[in-house]
C-alpha cells in the first residue's frame, strides 16, 4: 500500500471492513435511491473506519513519476518504430 501512496502521490486508506466491496454497492445504492444526498453522506453513516492511511514519500514519488516518465518516453520511440517498420 505504500507503493501505491508512493507511485499514485495520494494517500491510500485501508477500509475496516473485510467486506468493503459490498459495503462500497450499498452505500452508491442508498445514495442512488435518495436516502442520502451524496455518497459522502452514506459513507458517514454507513462506514465503518479505516484501520490505516498510507501517505505518500514525496523522495519516492519523484523516483517512481521519473522512472514512469521514462517508460512513456520509450513507449512512445517504439511505437514511432513500429510505425515506420509496418
Amino acid at each position: 500500500m505504500q507503493m501505491m501512496a508512493d507511485v499514485m502521490d495520494r494517500p491510500i486508506r485501508i477500509h475496516g471492513s473485510e467486506q468493503t466491496c459490498a459495503l462500497g454497492a450499498a452505500m452508491f445504492a442508498a445514495t442512488a435511491a435518495g436516502i442520502y444526498p451524496k455518497v459522502e453522506d452514506a459513507m458517514a453513516a454507513i462506514g465503518q473506519g479505516f484501520d490505516a492511511t498510507y501517505r505518500p514519500d514525496p523522495s519516492k514519488v519523484k523516483i517512481y513519476a521519473d522512472r514512469f516518465d521514462a517508460y512513456a518516453r520509450l513507449g512512445g520511440f517504439i511505437e514511432k518504430e513500429t510505425a515506420t517498420h509496418e
